[in-house]
């Protein structure tokens, strides 16, 4: 279905709600549908920069479920080095490492993606070493994810990026919580348990078929940022 005919389906229920309240509303239940389905799922794609272990993730990730480099699958790194900025010199600014390595990791901090490279004792600081350096070389970063769908903007021609049998999902979710709106004329917690219930049921076999599907919007690219 198009946002245009969401928008009038719920409107059935809740003729005092306009045009952009509504689109806010469905944006917040296809959040939560997401969310809590795991449905959605993209691939994120960004050159790395030789030296720089920090690259921005896109904000509509809700989890990272492998990344490659090169086409090679990396392992999460549990944890995270203890010396967090080998690859910034106070001279000479970004800078590389002098060696390399094939044995590369991934961790999140803060937003951002980290990749770094394991070599025996290649950082020192206060006495403390490090066994990671920042990734050396510039190679493909590939990063396969849950994400959230893509937003209704005031274009009313567009569809959701979810698959249409759960379409509904996003209306039962605004009619339900629409039910609960205090002052609304159409107040009435009967009324929003029902959609409620039809929406659980949605969210269940959105689940079940998450499990089972790779359901993909396509692809989209990561932003690189120097810390």
């Amino acid at each position: 279905m198009t946002q245009k005919q969401l928008i009038e389906l719920i409107q059935q229920h809740h003729s005092n709600m306009g045009e952009t309240e509504i689109r806010l509303a469905l944006n917040r239940a296809q959040d939560d549908f997401c969310a809590k389905t795991e449905l959605i799922k993209e691939t994120y794609t960004q050159d790395s920069v030789a030296g720089q272990r920090y690259y921005l993730l896109d904000e509509q990730i809700l989890k990272i479920l492998s990344v490659q480099i090169n086409d090679v699958e990396i392992p999460r790194l549990i944890g995270r080095p203890i010396i967090d900025d080998d690859e910034f010199d106070a001279q000479a600014g970004l800078t590389a490492g002098s060696s390399s390595s094939n044995e590369r990791y991934w961790y999140v901090d803060s937003g951002r993606l980290g990749v770094v490279e394991k070599i025996s004792g290649v950082a020192t600081r206060d006495d403390k070493q490090s066994d990671y350096q920042s990734i050396s070389v510039v190679k493909e970063i590939r990063i396969f994810s849950i994400s959230q769908a893509t937003d209704f903007t005031t274009n009313l021609t567009l569809s959701s990026d979810l698959p249409n049998q759960y379409h509904d999902a996003l209306v039962y979710k605004v009619i339900g919580d629409g039910y609960l709106k205090a002052g609304m004329k159409e107040f009435s917690p009967q009324a929003s348990q029902i959609f409620d219930a039809k929406y659980d049921q949605l969210v269940k076999d959105g689940k079940k078929n998450a499990r089972a599907n790779y359901n993909s919007t396509g692809s989209a690219i990561i932003t690189p940022t120097d810390f």
